[in-house]
């Protein structure tokens, strides 16, 4: 068993199989030579914090959790992703000075085109 943290995944699909929440999960990692190393989590369940999230699909997260082995009937082993604890990703929305807060204007004196400017 072996702890891991996956940063900026993308939430594929959300799905119930007896009373456990999984998601499928994909990220990325930037390789040297500038191309991209795609990652697919097939199965992740949710559980502890994770649980009660309303995780949908497209969502970007953080995710912390474990992930363990186990051998199946058929002698191959298969993984067993278990994630406790997940953060939305939120975007960054720019904000252009035409757009900001009233309130903060308040503080900036408006100058007139024929104001006498010291500088």
């Amino acid at each position: 068993m072996a702890n891991i943290e996956i940063k900026y995944a993308k939430v594929w699909e959300v799905k119930e199989e007896n009373g456990v929440t999984k998601i499928n999960l994909g990220d990325s990692k930037k390789n040297k030579d500038g191309t991209y190393t795609n990652w697919t989590w097939f199965g992740c369940a949710l559980f502890g914090n994770a649980k009660g999230m309303n995780v949908q699909k497209d969502d970007k997260i953080h995710a912390k959790g474990q992930i363990s082995m186990y051998k199946g009937n058929d002698g191959k082993y298969y993984q067993n992703i278990a994630l406790f604890d997940i953060e939305f990703v939120e975007k960054k929305e720019e904000t252009s000075f035409m757009s900001l807060d009233e309130d903060l204007m308040a503080g900036f004196a408006a100058i007139e085109d024929d104001d006498f400017i010291p500088f």
